[in-house]
């Protein structure tokens, strides 16, 4: 950001109280703040004890600086990392280091602009297909608010914890898995704030015992709020995976979804495009969607595009009975598919 935009943001937030005595640039709540092209974002330390006086803060920051002439946005984004510097509010968040998880060589992000679109099918069976290759896989289930993987993995119980306490994570078919859904009860609502779901998705990532994983795939939540934004900021990723389907709702959300991760500076492996055709019983392919939606918006993203899916009822079927389609089926060409995209993905992280 030029240096007198800088200054007017920064002028903006001198003025807003925190406490009796301090600005919130004094109180040091401030983690983060980018500006480009006329879109504001501020990252807010707070803490499950002072969370509602934060979400107050943050409604005053959008109101103030929405007033600055050339800005357009201003999202505001909570966060329980602590603050460690006093200028932080000049810092570009998206440069700060975090921790690599212990003997976890490749992290990955699977995600889409919004739900509906296959994301923890897809999530599932790339899981399987790279350990079908001979890939050492885990797979965290970070979808906090509608964890479908231990349903989709017929997976029960609570997870117990060794002696160096760390979670051990269940296991399907050599497959390391780990998820929230352990944790509750299967009919209980989480409503929970944005920095509990961050915290919740950081612990499960750093303090589950994966053993030595050559890739972890974590099934994201949907969508580009908060916490998602929290999640792509806070754990090691080495790339995200873009699912969509043909459909130009969920295109114009995937779109959304890849701006996320580049302001977040996380590397954008590919999209792939989930009930692409419905192939018929005479060989040819019905274009139930719409075609190549998600290959054209690659395109125009310049970002690589991976394999269609196609819109196969086995899957479904698959799903709901417990058993991923990759290991259910001996052969078929939706799971040679389904390598190909996982040789892809491993070769291009």
């Amino acid at each position: 950001m030029s240096q007198n935009t800088k200054k007017i943001i920064e002028e903006k937030l001198r003025n807003i109280q925190f406490s009796k005595n301090k600005n919130i640039l004094e109180q040091r709540i401030i983690e983060g703040i980018s500006y480009k092209e006329g879109h504001i974002e501020i990252s807010l330390y707070a803490n499950k004890d002072n969370v509602e006086e934060i979400e107050g803060v943050a409604r005053i920051i959008k109101k103030e600086l929405k007033e600055i002439d050339g800005v357009i946005s201003v999202t505001t984004v909570l966060t329980n990392e602590p603050v460690k510097k006093d200028n932080s509010a000049n810092e570009d968040k998206s440069e700060k280091k975090v921790k690599p998880i212990d003997d976890v060589k490749k992290i990955i992000a699977v995600a889409s602009g919004k739900g509906g679109v296959g994301k923890s099918t897809i999530s599932i069976n790339l899981a399987s297909a790279l350990s079908l290759i001979g890939k050492k896989v885990g797979i965290l289930d970070a979808d906090i608010h509608g964890p479908s993987v231990p349903h989709m993995l017929k997976l029960k119980g609570k997870p117990e914890v060794n002696q160096n306490k760390k979670i051990i994570p269940f296991e399907f078919e050599k497959i390391k898995v780990m998820s929230i859904g352990f944790l509750l009860n299967e009919d209980q609502p989480v409503v929970w704030r944005g920095p509990m779901v961050h915290s919740a998705i950081k612990q499960m990532a750093t303090e589950t015992d994966w053993g030595n994983l050559d890739i972890l795939i974590i099934d994201m939540p949907p969508g580009t709020g908060d916490a998602q934004i929290t999640v792509s900021q806070h754990l090691p990723l080495d790339g995200a995976i873009i699912v969509s389907t043909p459909q130009s709702v969920a295109l114009n959300d995937a779109v959304k979804a890849i701006g996320m991760f580049r302001k977040v500076n996380i590397p954008i492996i590919g999209v792939i495009e989930n009930m692409s055709y419905l192939l018929l019983n005479d060989g040819t392919k019905e274009d139930i969607f719409g075609s190549d939606g998600a290959k054209e918006m690659s395109k125009n993203e310049k970002i690589p595009f991976i394999e269609e899916i196609p819109l196969d009822k086995e899957i479904r079927e698959s799903s709901d009975n417990g058993i991923p389609y990759i290991f259910q089926k001996p052969k078929g060409l939706t799971k040679e598919i389904f390598i190909k995209a996982a040789e892809k993905i491993y070769k291009n992280i």
